[in-house]
């Protein structure tokens, strides 16, 4: 049995009903079992798939001074201190904003690698974080936001795995609270005919090939993402992701019974009008009295 210090899994959580006040200590980790939970295999590839890129996430997708604006953006939202829970909390890019602001952070991530990435850089134990599988967890409690940022609804495989991200979303959303979630818009990936090849440079280190390939039908994206760092040998992952169309968000909404109240390409509220990959799409429900 792995042992994580700091890290609670969804079942540690479910267990202490001090959760319900926001004051649990964290706990060690229960293990493997904790990760994979009820999204299967979908879940466990995708944990996978971020522990192999634990390492220089950071480097590829390094914190920006815009990531403020998720923070000013939740304040439109939610009074200063709010509670929020974020899903695919990672290295932290974006909850560490977050507290930075006020705001008190429970991030879940069911990979181990990139939770250590976060203790390390949140030495003073400012987020609180959740080891385990998204659409399986009960916190046994409600926060002001829910947020689901950078593609983290599109890490879900398959319908049945997005409708019960969806539906525990609901579950952790007080009655007066929202659900923000950032995902792409989908109109140039689908008429994608090909496999794209995107190079990231990874600081003095090396370099990322990624290739990227979409089954329309299915609206499935497969990465493959292969790491070419000074004195290692070349190290590759792979994962799927499901696209939504915002309409198609709108109704898996409805069906974990939030309603939509804004939508905007980014998170200084501009317009969206849809039609370019290149402009995120940033959704807000509230629950539905």
């Amino acid at each position: 049995m792995t042992e994580t210090i700091g890290v609670e899994t969804v079942d540690d959580a479910m267990a202490d009903s001090t959760l319900a006040d926001g004051g649990a200590d964290a706990m060690a980790d229960g293990g493997a079992d904790g990760a994979v939970g009820a999204g299967g295999f979908g879940a466990a590839i995708t944990a996978a798939y971020s522990d192999a890129l634990a390492e220089v996430y950071d480097e590829v997708y390094p914190s920006t001074p815009d990531l403020a604006d998720v923070g000013e953006f939740l304040l439109t939202l939610a009074r200063p201190g709010a509670d929020v829970l974020e899903l695919g909390v990672g290295t932290g890019r974006v909850a560490l904003p977050l507290a930075d602001q006020g705001f008190h952070v429970h991030g879940v991530e069911s990979s181990e690698g990139m939770l250590a990435r976060l203790a390390a850089k949140d030495p003073q134990g400012r987020i609180t974080p959740v080891r385990g599988d998204f659409a399986g967890m009960d916190l046994g409690r409600r926060f002001d936001v829910v947020l689901a940022p950078f593609n983290v609804l599109c890490c879900a495989m398959a319908v049945d795995e997005q409708i019960a991200l969806m539906h525990a979303i609901a579950r952790h959303t007080a009655s007066d609270g929202h659900v923000v979630i950032e995902t792409f818009d989908p109109s140039d990936y689908h008429v994608q005919k090909k496999n794209e090849v995107t190079t990231y440079p990874i600081g003095a280190r090396g370099a990322m090939i990624e290739s990227v390939g979409v089954l329309p039908a299915s609206q499935n994206m497969m990465l493959q993402n292969t790491l070419f760092l000074d004195g290692d040998a070349p190290k590759s992952a792979t994962t799927v992701m499901r696209y939504l169309w915002p309409s198609e968000l709108d109704l898996l909404g409805a069906i974990a019974g939030l309603e939509l109240t804004a939508r905007y390409a980014g998170w200084r509220e501009q317009p969206f009008d849809g039609g370019d990959s290149r402009k995120m799409c940033v959704s807000v429900f509230r629950p539905l009295a």
